[in-house]
């Protein structure tokens, strides 16, 4: 029995990144990696193994003003290495390996959905969107789903009750409402919406972080449930960011929108967020910047002061890496950085290395620690 799994795969190149793959699944993993370009791809991607290290890899970003000095890596070799980008991607989750993994045991491999952009539908039926054709057929009719878009607008009708779009670690998805609002998820984020916009209002549920953009229609706002909160949007491009339930923030780019927690509310203006702590029950507004806030649309990610937690967080959100720390007094070091998406991950942890002094490594079942 030979394996296909791609699951299989990253797990190896864990391993090979930790120093612990064993000699055969050394061998076996180096074979791929030469003979398939897409698995060379996400191999280049992780350990960044043939990208040659830029003279000056940490530079100070002048648009940018955190309490200490923002530093940008600089990828030049790296991005031209990811020359494949999302389409390379895209085959990686599903493309059948030329050559396999000899297993000891012959068994199906089951589908881990938990891997997969996955929109289940209210009668429970689960439709993998990253792998699915470009055109759907749901109760017989059409639908877009090209460029890791679907569009929803141009069904007449989808089983009653809720939907939900869930984008695993690593992924970004779009979804056009039935409404003709635009919803940009960010990894790791869940959207609850129904099959047919009812009632006073439109409304969604989001958990993790989105962009938005809402078809205007004035007798019928548009809701937007949070964790903790609410927003009621009247025509408007704003992002949300729910990751941390207990800090919520709520930034708007145009339009206007009101920010309910409890019985406070805030109106916000835009070039403003509303920030939620759950700690304090406080419900403020202040500017943003549109680098750290919106930069993920556009595969740029910042971190500004970031404690080492939410570092690992965010390792996860965009690797699928498990990341912890072994003393949590590490949490007082803070880390600033503006990355590009295709950052291979050994770069990333040495530019942490570099600027908080704090070291890495692989444990036995893959995951990584700082210590």
């Amino acid at each position: 029995m030979y394996m296909n799994s791609a699951e299989e795969i990253h797990k190896l190149m864990t391993e090979k990144l930790a120093g612990i793959i064993s000699a055969a699944d050394d061998q076996w993993l180096e074979d791929l990696i030469e003979e398939d370009p897409v698995v060379r791809e996400k191999w280049e991607m992780l350990s960044g193994a043939p990208v040659p290290a830029p003279p000056a890899p940490w530079k100070e970003v002048i648009d940018f003003k955190p309490k200490k000095p923002l530093y940008k890596i600089l990828l030049p070799y790296a991005i031209a290495a990811a020359v494949l980008g999302a389409t390379a991607m895209a085959i990686w989750q599903v493309a059948p390996w030329k050559k396999s993994r000899p297993t000891a045991a012959s068994a199906p491999v089951a589908i881990n959905y938990a891997k997969h952009v996955t929109l289940q539908l209210a009668d429970k039926s689960v439709i993998l969107l990253d792998t699915a054709d470009a055109v759907l057929i749901i109760q017989g009719q059409q639908i877009s789903n090209k460029n890791n878009i679907l569009y929803l607008n141009t069904l007449s009708r989808l089983p009653a009750g809720q939907n939900t779009l869930q984008v695993p670690a690593g992924k970004k998805y779009d979804v056009v409402l039935p409404d003709g609002s635009l919803v940009s998820l960010n990894a790791a984020t869940t959207l609850s919406f129904p099959s047919k916009f009812e009632g006073r209002n439109r409304e969604i549920s989001v958990n993790g972080e989105a962009y938005l953009k809402i078809a205007p229609q004035a007798r019928q706002p548009f809701l937007v449930h949070l964790p903790h909160t609410t927003v009621e949007v009247l025509g408007t491009s704003f992002n949300i960011n729910s990751y941390d339930n207990s800090k919520i923030r709520v930034c708007l780019v145009d339009g206007k929108v009101k920010v309910k927690a409890g019985k406070k509310e805030v109106l916000v203006k835009p070039g403003q967020q509303a920030i939620f702590n759950e700690q304090t029950t406080s419900l403020r507004t202040q500017p943003f910047n549109a680098t750290v806030e919106l930069g993920w649309q556009k595969g740029l990610y910042s971190f500004s002061d970031t404690p080492l937690n939410e570092v690992c967080e965010s390792i996860f959100r965009w690797y699928g890496v498990k990341a912890v720390l072994d003393n949590q007094d590490l949490n007082k070091r803070k880390f600033s950085a503006l990355l590009e998406k295709s950052t291979p991950l050994s770069f990333l942890l040495e530019g942490v290395k570099a600027t908080t002094g704090t070291d890495y490594y692989f444990s036995a079942d893959s995951t990584l620690h700082f210590k």
